[in-house]
Order: structure tokens, then sequence, then C-alpha cells
């Protein structure tokens, strides 16, 4: 095992650091919305998880260890989302934005992943994943757009 990582390696850790990244602020969220925007976040959940396993494999079998999120950053992330939920009357749209700013920047680690030449890139996942990715922000966008309706 190396001690430097390959920009692939590197690619594909930083994205699936993101991605834990993204399933610890999905699962957080559930506690701070309704009963069905709560559904839609257990799901996305769920899914997300199973994507998490296999691009730990993906890292492990390019020869590195996955790394993972820094512990206070994503404390402090949420430490403010739920003191923001508290202030705010209506905080569904609010988190719905930043879901969408999450998943927009996950897209982006994706193509990077695609695009970075790794060893044994796991094309397939990364292709399957950015679909799903791009299945979220679909959901998450439409049911932005209900929230701001409804606010108005």
């Amino acid at each position: 095992m190396n001690f430097f990582r390959t920009d692939g390696q590197a690619a594909l850790n930083t994205l699936l650091v993101t991605t834990r990244e993204t399933l610890d602020h999905y699962r957080d969220a559930i506690e701070l919305v309704d009963a069905n925007l709560a559904q839609l976040f257990r799901d996305i959940s769920e899914q997300r998880r199973g994507f998490v396993c296999r691009l730990e494999e993906a890292v492990r079998a390019s020869g590195t260890l996955p790394s993972v999120p820094d512990p206070d950053k994503e404390a402090a992330e949420m430490l403010l989302h739920h003191v923001a939920a508290l202030i705010k009357s209506q905080y569904a749209r609010d988190i719905l934005e930043q879901r969408i700013e999450g998943e927009t920047k996950l897209a982006d680690l994706v193509i990077e992943a695609q695009t970075t030449a790794l060893d044994s890139p796991p094309i397939s996942l990364l292709n399957e994943f950015a679909q799903h990715i791009s299945n979220t922000i679909a959901k998450l966008q439409s049911l932005h757009s209900q929230v701001a309706a409804q606010d108005e």
C-alpha cells in the first residue's frame, strides 16, 4: 500500500467522504422535518448507505484505505441546522436547499472521479451513483417548489 494517493484514488476517496457526510446530514435532518419529508430522507439514506459500502470497497480495491468525515466539522454543521430549525417556523425550504446544494456538490465529485484516471475505474458504480444523485436532486427540487409555493 502506498503512502501517497494517485489522483484517481484521491478523487474516489473524496467522493466517499462527501457521500458519508450527505448520509449523516440526511439522517440528522429527519428530526427537523415533517413526517413526509422525513420519510423521503429515510429512503434516500437507505439508498445512500448502499453506495457508501460500494464506494468503500472501490477505495480499498484501488489500493488505499477509506477516509472518514471530520466529526467536529459535521457536528458544528448539524448544530447550526438544529439552531436554525428552532428559530425558523418554516425550515423545510432551507433544509431542502441545503440538501440540493449537497447533492450538487456530490454530482460534481462523481464527474471528477469519472474523469480522473483511476487504476481500475469503477465506472458502472459511478454511473449508477450519478443517476441516483440526479434522481434525488429532481425529487428535492420538486418538493422545494411545492414548499415555496405554500409559503407564498
